[in-house]
């Protein structure tokens, strides 16, 4: 079953987001201006998981991308 992707699912640390259901890792540099990721670990993005939710890979880019912008810059 598709599941929906909510901002309370990441972990935002100092140089990576992280979507916690799938441990997909979106990684990038502090300091710079945040647009774009450098580099990113798809976990288990895109793949049923055990408690049989499927969370989109374009989902959880397009929601990771969104904390990215509010960071401070």
């Amino acid at each position: 079953m598709v599941a929906p992707v909510v901002p309370s699912q990441f972990e935002v640390g100092k140089n990576k987001i992280v979507h916690k259901p799938t441990k997909a890792a979106f990684a990038f540099d502090t300091g710079h201006t945040h647009t774009a990721f450098k580099g990113v670990d798809w976990g288990r993005a895109g793949e049923q998981l055990p408690t049989g939710l499927d969370y989109r890979k374009d989902d959880v880019m397009r929601v990771a991308q969104q904390l990215l912008n509010k960071l401070p810059r």
